[in-house]
């Protein structure tokens, strides 16, 4: 099996994983933004936000930007563009020393 092809099963495997974790990811969403919703309709204009809001907040976001991440990581690793052939298949000596490159 050609370099290439072995660089393009491993980064398709490696996006399929991270693509898997974000659905996962995605079914803890519904229930941070119930209890978000639920300690956000407990503010009071005397008491201004309490603690559970912020942290829920804090909390749902930065699920929502994992979940981004993941995908943006898993959408790079299935295109297997230069840079990623570069990350998992570093040139050869004799190649390098050459100028040659496979994946050109």
């Amino acid at each position: 099996m050609p370099r290439r092809e072995m660089v393009l099963l491993v980064s398709r495997a490696l996006a399929l994983l991270y693509f898997i974790s974000a659905l996962i990811e995605v079914t803890y969403l519904p229930e941070r933004l119930f209890s978000l919703t639920h300690y956000w309709k407990q503010n009071s204009v005397l008491l201004g936000h309490n603690y559970a809001t912020n942290d829920y907040l804090i909390i749902a976001t930065s699920l929502v930007l994992r979940i981004l991440t993941y995908l943006l990581i898993a959408t790079l690793l299935w295109r297997c563009g230069p840079r990623v052939e570069r990350l998992f298949s570093p040139p050869e000596e004799g190649k390098a020393e050459s100028g040659q490159d496979d994946c050109s």
